[in-house]
């Protein structure tokens, strides 16, 4: 498969089917455009993998984790951006969000120290807006 994330460059999404034919200006039928979905390729073009199937609604946003063993990306469900976690090996893919729009999932690596510090009047606002629902 891979030898290192160090070889990984792309995490794209693509469709893989020609595009219909289309007028100046016409967009892409959905049923074609919900075919995008998430691929790998090792830095020198070789290894393209298919990561997440193309049944169902377009994959996007897809961001490689910092050890290259996994990919986040969104995917429209029930009419909602979720953000979506898969092992670059195989696997189901976990859905890890499932309320309203979420989009372009990112990677923490607690490895390096945040730039900002907390603010626990901004928290306490916030939390106190959540506890009264």
């Amino acid at each position: 498969m891979f030898k290192d994330s160090e070889e990984l460059t792309q995490h794209i999404t693509w469709n893989k089917n020609p595009p219909p034919p289309l007028a100046d200006g016409e967009p892409a039928p959905k049923a074609w455009a919900d075919k995008q979905t998430i691929y790998i390729v090792n830095r020198d073009g070789t290894g393209l993998q298919q990561i997440v199937d193309e049944a169902g609604p377009r994959a996007t946003n897809p961001e490689l984790s910092p050890s290259g063993g996994a990919v986040l990306y969104t995917q429209k469900i029930d009419g909602h951006l979720q953000i979506f976690k898969v092992n670059i090996n195989g696997g189901a893919p976990t859905q890890l969000t499932d309320i309203k729009q979420n989009s372009g999932g990112d990677w923490f690596d607690p490895a390096y120290p945040l730039s900002v510090s907390p603010q626990p009047q901004l928290l306490t606002t916030t939390w106190g807006a959540v506890k009264r629902r």
